[in-house]
């Protein structure tokens, strides 16, 4: 009787498709990253009336953006792997914690050229910048804990973290496009911060939705 059972299960499956949890991923991505970018026009050009690329041409655009996209990376490449039952991955994971740790060495070899001046870690936006990181990275964040509820991660707080860090890493790099601050401390704390909130936030939703 179990042979036969197993025979009936066995013939209703259907091959996966090759890289299917990676292509689910990346659809899940470029959803995520659309609605992003729209929420983030709308706040930023709208709303506050900062004009879409304001910030654009220094050098420090190009600091914030290229360190706030290295954390989307690391989460995007650990992503797949922590989604699988078996999957154990921390590479992405040690190199966020040392790209912190690098701005943050930087930031106050900088900050103590000026004194440790307050201004320049507060900078004008400190009190919302983290924030409206968070606010702009929760559409991304959304699509791929979507995306990750049909797969089995072996931890599904460490799933989460992943889609919190790959989320809070682009919209991060998305608010530099209007963001006018200079200041690498600033960078090293409040952007950060905000990544810092998307990521446990990921890992927080993540241990309830992606259990299975």
């Amino acid at each position: 009787m179990s042979e036969q059972m197993i025979d009936r299960l066995a013939a209703d499956l259907t091959p996966v498709p090759p890289r299917a949890m990676e292509r689910r991923l990346l659809m899940a991505l470029i959803a995520g990253l659309a609605l992003t970018g729209l929420l983030t026009f709308v706040v930023f050009d709208l709303l506050l009336g900062h004009d879409l690329g304001a910030a654009w041409g220094s050098t420090m655009f190009w600091v914030k953006a290229g360190y706030a996209l290295a954390f989307g990376l690391l989460g995007l490449g650990a992503a797949p792997a922590l989604a699988r039952p078996n999957g154990r991955i921390r590479w992405p994971l040690v190199g966020a914690a040392a790209l912190v740790l690098m701005a943050v060495g930087m930031g106050s070899m900088f900050w103590s050229q000026t004194g440790y001046d307050m201004p320049t870690l507060m900078g004008s936006t400190a009190l919302l910048c983290p924030w409206l990181i968070a606010l702009t990275g929760l559409p991304l964040l959304t699509t791929l804990l979507m995306a990750l509820r049909s797969m089995a991660p072996r931890s599904p707080s460490m799933a989460g973290l992943a889609a919190g860090l790959c989320a809070g890493g682009l919209a991060a790099a998305s608010y530099a496009i209007y963001c006018g601050e200079t200041g690498m401390m600033f960078m090293a704390v409040w952007y950060s911060l905000g990544i810092g909130i998307v990521a446990a936030l990921g890992a927080a939703l993540g241990r309830w939705l992606l259990r299975w």
